[in-house]
């Protein structure tokens, strides 16, 4: 501003601008909807052959994450507590849903690992049926 508008010595101009991170921290808390890995990143357009897979889970990883179904957000489940790690990357196709309520599960082969929350392209190289508690995951086929 210039003093010709006279705003020269308002308090607005001596304050300094605010960095970065209060920036992103600002705009993050004025969205009314944040997208929902879930429900909002679509399939991809080349379906079945390639999709999208939303990682909660990356190679190497001992502490189990998982999508929280409410707010989008990738969650802590659990940590393990033996000598097990995820051998490989391990999310979802968004858009899918299961007998148990929850999205589609997949393991993906990779040789490195996947920050969780992150989303790829995945195609397809096998089935596997899986036990989630009590329910038998069935071999689904894409629509």
């Amino acid at each position: 501003m210039s003093e010709a508008d006279g705003h020269a010595g308002s308090e607005e101009s001596k304050r300094p601008a605010p960095r970065l991170n209060e920036r992103i921290l600002s705009s993050i808390s004025q969205r009314s909807v944040a997208a929902h890995p879930w429900h909002d990143l679509e399939i991809g357009p080349d379906a079945p052959a390639v999709f999208n897979v939303v990682v909660e889970i990356s190679k190497g990883s001992k502490v189990k994450y998982e999508l929280d179904k409410k707010t989008g957000l990738i969650k802590v489940d659990r940590v393990l507590y033996s000598s097990v790690v995820y051998p490989h990357n391990y999310g979802f196709i968004p858009r899918t849903l299961c007998e148990d309520s929850d999205p589609m599960d997949v393991l993906v082969l990779m040789q490195e690992p996947v920050l969780p929350g992150s989303f790829l392209r995945a195609r397809a190289i096998g089935l596997m049926p899986m036990i989630d508690q009590v329910y038998l995951s069935p071999v689904h086929q894409f629509t």
